[in-house]
Formats: structure tokens, C-alpha cells, sequence
């Protein structure tokens, strides 16, 4: 060693050499990461223990090679705080994740209900739009409909004042035959209060019930023509026992049953005269004469009564009057020895006949008592064409309600 170290010319390695040699440790050193201080007096004895420069650069490679060392621990803390963050990172990202799981869930859920809600949405508008289109339909058929209405009411108008004409010229040619003016204007509000124009349809004044009175009394009915007129009259304020002169006999009907006929006695106290049972007509003069007497003596009663003529009385009193007639309230001698309800029940039966008979008599004009109570007159099911038999009608458990036909319209065969 001596000599390689005293022949410099030969055995000392040459300074690049030298340098090379070192690079070759160092990196040894650093790659190797070798940090033991034993090998150190092999490298000064391999270089020379002598040479300064050899110890000053092995002693800067240990003081790079502990910095570096230093380095390493800085970087190997440092690579353990940054495996730490990315664990919690990590963690963070699981969670995130899951998160993002459960919220890619609600959102394939969301997005399944959003679906069902656009086709309930299709759905409904759909619906929409037909219903839209059927209420464009209907809003044209009112406007049609509309339309047709106000023609209507143009014709029903035209048709008022045509009735209002042809009945303005009835009147001119109409006339009273029996009545007196005053007795016609009370007959006219009776028959009013008993069968009144209201919400239900025309009344005994359309009805022109006071010229139906008028013709009957102008008629037989008047002169009592179809009534026996011989006595004995059975008053209602007879109180002895009536005993008639015809004798008593047997009489045989067609059906074989044996009647006896005559004989016997009567009380007119037994004698009950009321609208719905039958005539029980006991004068000894015509019923032109009962009506004239009657009238008179009822208006004269409702001036005693209620301070006026009947149709001057409100609506209240005139029922009230003819109420008291009803139940015989006025006294008979005060009543011209006419019975009230006598009179009331001929007032009730003419008024009611007057408003339902058939238009040739004089009453029920236009057939509005026909049309009011639903009879249908003489037409038997087809006589406006409805295509009914008469047979079809009487085994139909609810007939219709026909349109009333007159006598007159039925023996010419058309309206």
C-alpha cells in the first residue's frame, strides 16, 4: 500500500478517476441507503488515509448522506401523513359514494314517479282536450240552440198578438144573452177566485166560463127544462112531516125486485145539499130565476158581511165569502129563502162544468181545462199522429198525457 501510495505516478488514481469512484459510492450509498460509520476507515484506507480532500469529501457525503437520511424521514413522515389523509380521504370518497348510491336511488325512484305523473299528465290531457272539444260542440249547439229560442220567442210574440187580435175581435162579437152586466162581472169573479189564473196555467177567466153560464142559462138548463118542476117542494127549513098525496104501490123492476112507491112521510131537515152529492134542487121556479135571486142576494150579503160588492172584496174575503155560502153562514130568509149552500154547490158545479166541458158549449176556450187536468178530450192515441191505439192506452200502466182534441176538431178529422 506504501508503495502504490508513494508511486503517485502510477497507482494514485487520477482525480476524475477519483471523482468517478466517489459518484459510484455515493450512489452506492444513497441507492443502497447503507449509513454505517464502520465502512468509512475502509474507503480513507482504499483512498488513502492522508489525502485531506478524500476525508473532507467522504465527510460531506456523510453529511449529504445524513441530510439526505433527514430528508427521507421528513419525506417518509410526510408520506405517512399524506397515506393517513388519503385513508380519511378514502373514507370520505366510500362515504361519498355510498351517498351518491343512495341518492342516484332517489333519483331512479323520483325519476320512475315523475314518469307515471307525465302520463297521468299525458292522460289527463288528453281528457282535457276532449272535453275541451265536447264543450266547443255544446257551446255550439247553445249558441244554435240560442239562436232557435229567440226565433221562437219571435213566433210565440207573433202568435200572442195574433190571439190578442183574433180575441179583441171574439169579444166585439161576443155578447151576454141572459146576464145582466153586473151579473156577469160577479159570476166572472167567482168563477176567478174559484179556479184562479196562476203559476199552474189560465184559470176560469181564460177559460171564459162566464159565457158558458151565460149560454146555459139562455138555454134548457136556464128554463129548467130536463127537471120536474111539479111539488111538492121539500124545503130545508120544513120542520112538520110531509105526507104525499100519491098513494103507496108496489112496483116491480126489470130485475125483478119489488119497490114500493108513494106513501110514507118526509123531513126536509134530513136534506143536505154539498158539491160532490148530487143536485138536490127543491124550488118551485126555474134556475134562471134561482141564479138572478142568488146573485142578488150574495152580493148583498158581502156588503152586510165585508163592507163591498165581491169583486170589489181582496182575495182573502172573497174565499171567506163563499166559504160562509158553503156552510150556510147568511140565513135563508135573509138569503131570499134560497138555501146559501144550494147556491154555492150550482156556483161550484157551473164554474167547474164551464172550465172542463168541451169548447162547443162556451167554455173552456183553447181547451185550457183540458190541457190543466190532462184530458185529453177525443183523441183515442193518434189524432196528432203519436201512434198510439186506443187499445194500447187502456192496458198501459201509465198512459200518456195526450193532447186534448174538441168535438169539433174530431168530426173534421184534423186540428
Amino acid at each position: 500500500m506504501l508503495m502504490a501510495d508513494n508511486d503517485k505516478s502510477s497507482a494514485q488514481p487520477k482525480p476524475a478517476d477519483r471523482r468517478t469512484f466517489l459518484k459510484i459510492g455515493a450512489g452506492v450509498v444513497a441507492g443502497a441507503a447503507i449509513a454505517t460509520v464502520v465502512e468509512v476507515p475502509y474507503y480513507n484506507s482504499v483512498v488513502g488515509g492522508n489525502n485531506n480532500s478524500s476525508s473532507s469529501t467522504v465527510a460531506s457525503l456523510q453529511n449529504q448522506l445524513s441530510s439526505t437520511q433527514d430528508q427521507l424521514s421528513s419525506t417518509q413522515d410526510q408520506l405517512n401523513s399524506t397515506a393517513a389523509q388519503l385513508s380519511s380521504a378514502q373514507g370520505q370518497v366510500s362515504s361519498l359514494n355510498n351517498q351518491l348510491s343512495s341518492t342516484q336511488a332517489q333519483l331512479t325512484s323520483a325519476n320512475s314517479q315523475l314518469s307515471g305523473v307525465s302520463s297521468q299528465l299525458t292522460s289527463v290531457n288528453s281528457q282535457l282536450t276532449a272535453t275541451q272539444q265536447a264543450l266547443t260542440s255544446a257551446n255550439g249547439q247553445i249558441t244554435s240552440l240560442n239562436g232557435q229560442v229567440t226565433s221562437l220567442n219571435s213566433a210565440v210574440s207573433s202568435a200572442n198578438a195574433t190571439a190578442s187580435a183574433v180575441q179583441a175581435a171574439l169579444d166585439s162579437t161576443t155578447a151576454f144573452q141572459t146576464l145582466g152586466i153586473n151579473e156577469a162581472t160577479l159570476i166572472q169573479a167567482i168563477a176567478a177566485t174559484i179556479i184562479p189564473t196562476d203559476s199552474n196555467g189560465p184559470g176560469a177567466t181564460e177559460a171564459g166560463v162566464v159565457y158558458f153560464i151565460d149560454g146555459q142559462l139562455n138555454g134548457k138548463y136556464g128554463a129548467s127544462g130536463h127537471m120536474y118542476m111539479q111539488g111538492p117542494f121539500v124545503g130545508h127549513d120544513l120542520t112538520t112531516p110531509i105526507t104525499p098525496v100519491e098513494q103507496a104501490r108496489p112496483y116491480t123492476a126489470a130485475n125483478g125486485q119489488v119497490y114500493t112507491i108513494g106513501g110514507g112521510t118526509f123531513s126536509a131537515g134530513t136534506m143536505k145539499t154539498v158539491p160532490d152529492n148530487g143536485m138536490r134542487y127543491q124550488y118551485n121556479f126555474n134556475l134562471r130565476t134561482f141564479w138572478r135571486v142568488g146573485l142578488l142576494a150574495f152580493e148583498n150579503y158581502c156588503n152586510t158581511a165585508y163592507g163591498g160588492n165581491f169583486e170589489t172584496l181582496s182575495g182573502a174575503n172573497q174565499i171567506k165569502a163563499l166559504q160562509d155560502l158553503a156552510n150556510n153562514v147568511p140565513t135563508q130568509k135573509s138569503f131570499s129563502d134560497i138555501v146559501p149552500a144550494d147556491f154555492f154547490y150550482e156556483i161550484f158545479f157551473m164554474v167547474y162544468s164551464g172550465f172542463t166541458m168541451d169548447p162547443m158549449y162556451g167554455g173552456n176556450k183553447g181547451m185550457v181545462g183540458w190541457l190543466l187536468t190532462g184530458n185529453n178530450g177525443l183523441n183515442m192515441g193518434n189524432f196528432y199522429g203519436e201512434g198510439y191505439t186506443t187499445k194500447q192506452i187502456m192496458v198501459m200502466p201509465n198512459p200518456p198525457i195526450l193532447k186534448p182534441v174538441s168535438l169539433g176538431q174530431f168530426q173534421k178529422g184534423s186540428p
